[in-house]
């Protein structure tokens, strides 16, 4: 009798055992293709590139039922955030500067272009029509400081203006009444009326309602932006596939409507 109810009571174990195996193996294959449910990316994004990676971002979290968190800075702030400590998973550079810095700091392997953009001036003044009109007597100019890299691009422009035409650097030299850190304090000085004018990004132009001018095309450059994974992400899988979503057709598309090239 004892002998029959320890084999009882056995049967029900590996009864119990394998039924909970198949229910677990149940269990992956149902949810098999939500894995990333519930999962957040910590994405470090560039003011200029806000935008547009928070539309990328809604379609991202659309597609893998996640979560994308965006913190958003001036490159070089952003840059500090991640050397200190801030938790990142994915991060996006204005410039090549940074970036490099850091790969050659080991906080990243390697990185891409995501995508590229050309300076324009956006002004709220009615005597500013044709960028020329930047250097006339008595209009403010303002521009970005080199250690941001819209400020980088601003330089490489006046640069190729000081090359061309020694006289029109001269006076675009002498209207500048501020280098401010942010590209975001740039926009806002001209919009409030503190400046005449400034130098950004066409893709930021285009968000505001000012007015905006095209720098011709001898004294213009190309700004390049980048994106990359971070070595100490905690869901390199989920990094790596937002990574490749941003090389496909669709935000090629998303891209191309925004302005950028």
């Amino acid at each position: 009798m004892i002998k029959k109810l320890f084999i009882f009571k056995m049967r029900c174990v590996y009864f119990f055992i394998i039924a909970s195996i198949l229910l677990s193996t149940v269990s992956n294959v149902s949810f098999g293709k939500d894995k990333t449910k519930n999962e957040s990316l910590i994405v470090f994004v560039p003011n200029t590139l806000e935008s547009i990676v928070k539309d990328i971002s809604k379609q991202f979290e659309k597609q893998k039922s996640c979560k994308v968190i965006l913190n958003v800075a001036g490159t070089h702030v952003l840059v500090t955030q991640l050397k200190n400590g801030a938790e990142c998973d994915v991060f996006f550079s204005a410039d090549k500067r940074y970036i490099d810095s850091l790969k050659k700091a080991k906080y990243i392997d390697k990185y891409e272009i995501f995508a590229k953009s050309k300076l324009c001036v956006i002004s709220s003044s009615p005597d500013v029509k044709k960028f020329e009109d930047i250097s006339k007597k008595g209009i403010r100019l303002c521009i970005a400081d080199p250690v941001s890299p819209i400020g980088m691009y601003t330089k490489m422009v006046i640069d190729k203006i000081k090359n061309d035409n020694k006289s029109l650097y001269s006076d675009i030299i002498g209207n500048i009444i501020s280098q401010e850190f942010e590209l975001t304090n740039v926009i806002q000085k001209v919009k409030v009326g503190e400046a005449d004018a400034g130098i950004v990004y066409f893709t930021d132009a285009k968000l505001t309602k000012l007015k905006i001018i095209t720098i011709p095309e001898k004294y213009n450059v190309v700004a390049s932006h980048y994106v990359a994974a971070v070595k100490k992400t905690k869901n390199p899988k989920l990094a790596k596939d937002f990574i490749a979503f941003i090389k496909t057709k669709t935000i090629a598309k998303l891209l191309k409507e925004k302005g950028y090239e």
